[in-house]
């Protein structure tokens, strides 16, 4: 009795709907549908269904109707009524102007044998959102001035990176990385071996070192053992450490040295060709900062216009949207991790830690997507050619793979979103009143 529910009916059906909102960003359908239109409904049901059926002792497509109807008639009621409400539902859709969002939530259906059928469908659509307040908006946000100081931490970054490792025959010093082996003591003082932790580095200089290993590791030397008492902080990122403690007994094998690249003309050299002096690497290291400054300034100021926008004007979104937003977050989770004990709460924990984050991204969808369209801005397709061109010239691969990659028209309109929400967002920019605090 299976059939597609989705089928396109032959002519469109007689019924009256009734259409409410209960908010923004719901419809709620009321309809009645004819009883005639039921029957045609399980005529058609009825065609099919003798043309397939196979009783002993009839040929194939030759059953009598009366046997069918007899024997069938609650299956054929039933697979009529399934049949008929989408494409009553389809056609409402069309008739009344919705866009749904997400899936429809069918209800109160009443679809008895000799009567009209009613029901309700429930479905999301899209708010109607018209933003204002964004001209002349005024905006004020922190910019960090570049100056030597910053300079010189990104050179020590620089020398951290081609630092050595040198072994060092004496007791254990701040900033020196350890060679320990360690392992959690049981609680009648035994240790547990099937713990061990053998030959693991610590830097003693690194910043996510619990503190109790910072500060009882110095001073211990090569073979010396010593009962470390660790106390898990309440948010430690192991949920089934936080708050407990633990004693763990460590012993030192092996005390090295970093020992940091001299800081002149050759270090500068060996940061590539272009550097032929330490003065040319800060004048290089100085503008890439100021660069990146003013691109974390630019987008912070994008942030809180997108922020001020949302307090200003008040609108729904569509829970749909919301939940297809925590889903694909959910997602890539279970990408980047191995599986957990208890599945169920990861994903309430992230839905839960997730929701506002989620609003605030579809609110600012639907703000540029209002602002695009009151403003009238639109991309050309020589600004999205003048972008591939800079992204084929300036990538470290084939610049021919790069135009060929965003000849695919998916990949080519994921781009033009891109680059029209750059446009709207530039236009806030220029439309607020922007100042450095």
């Amino acid at each position: 009795m299976a059939r597609d529910l989705a089928r396109t009916p032959d002519k469109d059906r007689e019924f009256t709907v009734e259409v409410k909102s209960p908010n923004q960003c719901r419809r709620v359908l009321s309809f009645k549908i004819p009883k005639e239109e039921l029957e045609a409904e399980k005529a058609q049901v009825m065609v099919e269904l003798r043309r397939e059926l196979k009783v002993p002792g009839f040929r194939k497509g030759k059953v009598p109707a009366k046997y069918v109807e007899k024997n069938y008639s609650e299956a054929i009621h039933n697979d009529a009524v399934r049949g008929l409400l989408p494409q009553i539902y389809d056609q409402a859709l069309v008739r009344e102007g919705i866009t749904p969002v997400g899936e429809p939530k069918f209800d109160k259906v009443k679809a008895e044998e000799g009567h009209d059928i009613t029901m309700e469908v429930t479905v999301e659509v899209r708010p109607e959102v018209e933003i204002e307040g964004y001209q002349r908006l005024k905006v004020k946000v922190a910019k960090k001035e570049i100056d030597e100081g910053r300079v010189d931490e990104t050179i020590e970054h620089l020398r951290e990176r081609m630092m050595t490792l040198r072994v060092v025959d004496r007791e254990v010093r701040n900033g020196d990385v350890v060679l320990i082996d360690y392992a959690p003591l049981l609680e009648e003082g035994v240790i547990n071996l099937k713990a061990m932790t053998r030959n693991y580095a610590v830097d003693l200089g690194g910043e996510n070192l619990l503190e109790e290993f910072r500060e009882r590791l110095p001073g211990m030397a090569v073979g010396e053992e010593k009962d470390i008492r660790v106390k898990y902080p309440d948010g430690f990122p192991e949920k089934e450490m936080a708050g407990t403690e633990k004693v763990f007994r460590t012993t030192v094998k092996e005390i090295k040295v970093k020992e940091l690249p001299a800081l002149d003309d050759e270090f500068a050299r060996g940061m590539g060709e272009q550097f032929k002096d330490l003065a040319s690497l800060r004048s290089q290291i100085r503008e890439d900062l100021v660069k990146e400054e003013e691109k974390r300034y630019l987008h912070e100021v994008e942030e809180v216009i997108v922020g001020r926008l949302i307090d200003i004007n008040s609108f729904e979104v569509p829970e749909a949207m919301v939940q297809n937003y925590l889903s694909s977050i959910l997602q890539e989770d279970r990408q980047r991790r191995p599986q957990v004990p208890d599945e169920a709460q990861r994903e309430s924990e992230i839905r839960e830690h997730f929701q506002q984050a989620a609003v605030r991204s579809i609110k600012k969808y639907f703000i540029l997507e209002a602002v695009k369209n009151q403003e009238k801005l639109e991309l050309s397709a020589e600004e999205t050619d003048a972008k591939i061109e800079e992204l084929a010239r300036g990538g470290t691969g084939n610049a021919e793979e790069v135009r060929q990659y965003f000849a695919h028209p998916e990949r080519r309109r994921s781009l033009e979103n891109d680059l029209l929400d750059r446009k709207v967002l530039s236009f806030l920019r220029e439309a607020a009143e922007v100042k450095a605090a």
